[in-house]
């Protein structure tokens, strides 16, 4: 009998040698794969930052370009075919001191703007494929990367003429990605950061937040084009209501919009969404 236990205890022993092991493997191979996909953001920043990048001032360079908005870039300028009846805000994009952007869009065809909200780790190109599940796990170049990459959804205009264009991002545990989103569930947060900056090809501009709450994965928040004006102005009543913090930036139907996604685990399929609308600007 006490051989029997002995042995049943050696087995039992191995077991748990062979879990505690394997769960280790596991625990590292994770950690490794989200290291690789941060070195490959901030290799991406790395490639493109343009020479005396003033975001970088106090930050040792290298990294991502997140510890400082840039200050005084140079005014983009816009052919009259682009600009049409758009009226620019005087405001000049952080990102045009940043980023060489027109390479970046040059080497990446999916490529369509580059999203920077300052002094935070959001800082990252966004793109979009035919399918949306493409980009969940692969980097601009279509390497495998666990973080995956910020992409427009597939059904939306890659230049942001929709009313409505989403964009998704995973919600890293390292706050990496659109992991910060969340805080925008507090007043102080969005106090901190109330806009960000979208650069594309065509267009430069200011992202005003206005509204921040958490939804279903199926809500019609994703929707990306209304079939009226009524019902464009409906739909921007109902997400301004569920808004987790106060404002008092105006958004009207002849505004474009676009909204941040990511997920949250409230419940199964839970999201949450910050949203903003589009000003442009130099």
């Amino acid at each position: 009998m006490k051989k029997s236990i002995f042995y049943v205890l050696i087995v039992a022993a191995g077991i748990l040698l062979g879990v505690l092991a394997f769960s280790s493997y596991m625990l590292i191979s994770d950690q490794l794969e989200h290291k690789e996909s941060r070195d490959k953001d901030s290799g991406a920043s790395d490639v493109y930052r343009l020479p005396g990048d003033p975001s970088q001032a106090g930050n040792g360079g290298g990294g991502q370009a997140n510890s400082q908005p840039a200050g005084s870039p140079d005014p983009r300028t816009y052919d009259s075919d682009v600009i049409g009846q758009i009226q620019l805000d005087p405001e000049i994009s952080p990102l045009n001191a940043m980023y060489d952007l027109d390479k970046f869009f040059s080497d990446y065809p999916d490529a369509i703007g580059w999203i920077y909200c300052p002094n935070s780790k959001i800082d990252y190109g966004v793109v979009e494929a035919e399918e949306n599940d493409y980009y969940l796990h692969h980097f601009y170049d279509g390497s495998y990367s666990v973080g995956g990459s910020l992409f427009a959804d597939c059904c939306n205009a890659r230049d942001f003429s929709d009313e409505n264009t989403v964009i998704y991002g995973h919600n890293m545990g390292d706050k990496t990605k659109f992991g910060l989103l969340i805080y925008y569930k507090e007043q102080y947060y969005y106090d901190e950061h109330p806009v960000m900056y979208i650069n594309t090809p065509r267009m430069n501009y200011r992202l005003e937040l206005f509204t921040a709450f958490l939804t279903d994965a199926d809500s019609d928040v994703y929707t990306f084009n209304f079939e009226s004006e009524e019902a464009y102005g409906a739909w921007l009543k109902k997400v301004c209501a569920e808004s987790d913090f106060k404002c008092d930036v105006n958004v009207t139907t002849k505004d474009r919009v676009v909204t941040l996604s990511t997920c949250s685990y409230e419940y199964y399929d839970a999201r949450y969404v910050v949203i903003g609308k589009l000003v442009p600007i130099h």
